[in-house]
């Protein structure tokens, strides 16, 4: 499902793209999504499974405006290829079949150098925004106060490179993927589709505001924002069905990512903003599969049996 919506996505982009370097990157990856998909149908034949429709050229319109600039079709490439290191990494270590263990061992180091050929170019053009950096403590130490882990109420502790580091790497995510939102709101045509993304772009904007405020509140920078990368084109390059489901997945993978930095906050605060977040991207998943469903978009997985409805003959 992820590798075809990228080839769409990916079709449209190359369309527009300028700039030599990340028309390289574009075209690498590119040719691992192909490689991947005939892979995976070899997998589903060789098991006698179906192999799910994805999506085609029907949800991609060939010779539509430009909706991203260079940019923000490099930083596209670079999210999702953090998105398949942690996803192939997570797969390796669920699966049993060596095959498909050797599979994605394959597909993790490919993920992993689109990813650093991504941060290259990123860093050589000077876009790459870097976390914020701490001066060095003169010697380690233990926490040897209950106030470590305070936050509600009183003195706050100073953050602990590891918070900054989540907060800083979720707040970039969430910034990129409240851009996809706007530019999907900017072309989407369907009326409830548009009164969804505007609840999106609502949430999201609440959530990297309130994770800014800490940042700012320490005396550390706040992340970019990403909104002017986008053009003024009205006209869509994509499918609802397809632009609904990119939707989907950047809000399911922002739980994940704010799960972890919810697991490795210590400050009482951190842990009851990451909740928050949580919550509010949930509710957002809830109306999302209720669209999904009603258009018929959503494909179902393979699912186990039903033993009580075989019983019943």
């Amino acid at each position: 499902m992820n590798e075809t919506a990228s080839i769409c996505i990916h079709k449209h982009m190359m369309e527009h793209i300028e700039d030599i370097d990340i028309r390289g990157v574009f075209e690498y990856a590119m040719s691992l999504s192909t490689k991947h998909i005939e892979k995976i149908k070899e997998f589903f034949r060789s098991e006698g499974y179906p192999i799910p429709i994805g999506f085609t050229d029907n949800d991609y319109t060939p010779n539509a405006p430009r909706l991203f600039s260079d940019i923000l079709c490099l930083k596209y490439v670079n999210i999702m290829s953090l998105h398949g290191c942690h996803g192939y990494s997570g797969a390796i270590t669920t699966c049993s079949r060596l095959d498909v263990r050797n599979y994605f061992n394959e597909c993790n180091a490919s993920a992993v150098e689109l990813s650093n050929r991504t941060k290259d170019i990123l860093l050589e053009k000077g876009v790459y925004h870097r976390p914020p950096v701490l001066n060095p403590p003169d010697s380690s130490e233990y926490v040897d106060d209950n106030n470590y882990v305070t936050g509600w109420f009183g003195e706050k502790r100073a953050l602990s490179c590891i918070e900054i580091t989540n907060i800083y790497f979720n707040l970039k995510k969430s910034s990129f993927a409240k851009a996809l939102i706007v530019a999907t709101h900017q072309v989407a045509k369907s009326t409830i589709v548009k009164n969804f993304l505007l609840k999106v772009i609502k949430s999201a904007g609440e959530n990297i505001k309130m994770f800014n405020e800490v940042l700012i509140s320490e005396n550390l920078p706040s992340a970019p924002t990403f909104d002017h990368e986008i053009t003024d084109s009205t006209v869509s390059p994509f499918s609802e069905k397809l632009l609904m489901f990119q939707i989907g997945f950047l809000s399911s993978t922002a739980m994940v990512y704010y799960g972890t930095g919810l697991a490795s906050a210590s400050r009482r605060d951190l842990s009851s903003k990451y909740m928050m977040a949580i919550m509010a991207d949930l509710k957002i998943s809830n109306d999302w599969i209720k669209i999904m469903i009603k258009n018929r978009w959503l494909e179902q997985p393979p699912l186990a049996e039903d033993r009580k409805e075989l019983a019943k003959g």
